[in-house]
């Protein structure tokens, strides 16, 4: 019997996790049922991102996977993958390049693996794919629009890289939109979590541009000061959310296995939003999105 449950538009926020027991140990606490990403582990796989990914499913939350297209072995790993994340009643994946070197089969970017997964028999409801507002350290700019345009092909959705600069980002939806890519994006936005740790994992995982950026206008102290980066981010964009010709469906937030206080953050932001918008007349922000019928 076919368990999934699709939800559209795309969730207003979405919270991604990394495929630790923890993880599912923090969504069983959440006070409300809500959409959970699960990285794809360089160590591990997409395997045991799809073994977390039932685990979370069970609790009811909906869930997205990160799969790596330099990760999957062959086709017949792919099959596997693709049919365990069908049983489990996952709806959407992600699909990435991966930082593996060399790739462990057949696919070495998530452009050759779009195309087998968007026509695959157990191909999920939704594929996303992912944008770099500020660049990727070993993929040329150029290089990088090109294989947006193709991926947007097959495509439903783009979530951003982790991004702390606000105008940089909106400007990188703007010139998409200009190129023809229309696919609502996900911005990719740090949770509020400490900003040592931010500082910590941040340079981990391919976000230099970023802090480049913040070093250069204000200093590393953006990080360690007592007012939050996430928190003038998220602010920040409010603004571009609201605006239909970006078409920007939301926030992608990095919670670094923080999920519940990041959860509390994102909740405590969007009431108080919710509460200036019933003010000035206008329609609750991030509305909850409808259910498709059954």
């Amino acid at each position: 019997m076919d368990t999934r449950i699709i939800t559209w538009p795309l969730e207003p926020a979405r919270f991604e996790v990394l495929p630790f027991a923890r993880s599912v140990e923090e969504a069983a606490q959440l006070p409300e049922k809500v959409r959970l990403t699960i990285t794809c582990s360089p160590k591990h796989g997409p395997d045991r991102s799809v073994q977390m990914a039932a685990q979370l499913r069970e609790l009811g939350h909906q869930v997205t996977v990160h799969v790596a297209a330099r990760m999957v072995s062959d086709n017949d790993h792919l099959d596997r993958i693709l049919a365990a994340i069908a049983q489990a009643g996952v709806d959407d994946v992600f699909l990435i390049g991966g930082d593996a070197d060399p790739p462990l089969g057949a696919y070495s970017s998530a452009v050759e693996l779009l195309e087998v997964v968007a026509a695959h028999p157990d191909r999920p409801r939704t594929i996303g794919i992912a944008g770099y507002p500020e660049g990727h350290p070993a993929i040329a700019d150029e290089a990088l629009e090109r294989a947006l345009a193709d991926k947007s092909r097959h495509a439903d959705y783009v979530a951003t890289q982790m991004c702390f600069d606000p105008d940089a980002l909106v400007a990188w939806v703007r010139r998409q939109r200009a190129r023809g890519v229309t696919l609502p994006v996900l911005a990719g936005v740090p949770g509020k979590v400490s900003r040592a740790k931010l500082l910590e994992l941040s340079a981990r995982i391919g976000v230099g541009p970023s802090l480049s950026f913040l070093r250069k206008q204000r200093g590393i102290r953006a990080l360690l000061s007592k007012g939050s980066t996430a928190d003038k981010l998220y602010e920040k964009l409010g603004p571009a959310v609201d605006d239909p010709e970006l078409n920007i469906a939301g926030f992608h937030i990095f919670t670094f296995n923080q999920l519940l206080e990041t959860w509390q953050w994102q909740r405590a932001h969007d009431d108080a939003r919710s509460g200036r918008a019933r003010q000035a007349g206008r329609p609750r922000p991030f509305a909850e999105p409808e259910q498709e019928p059954a």
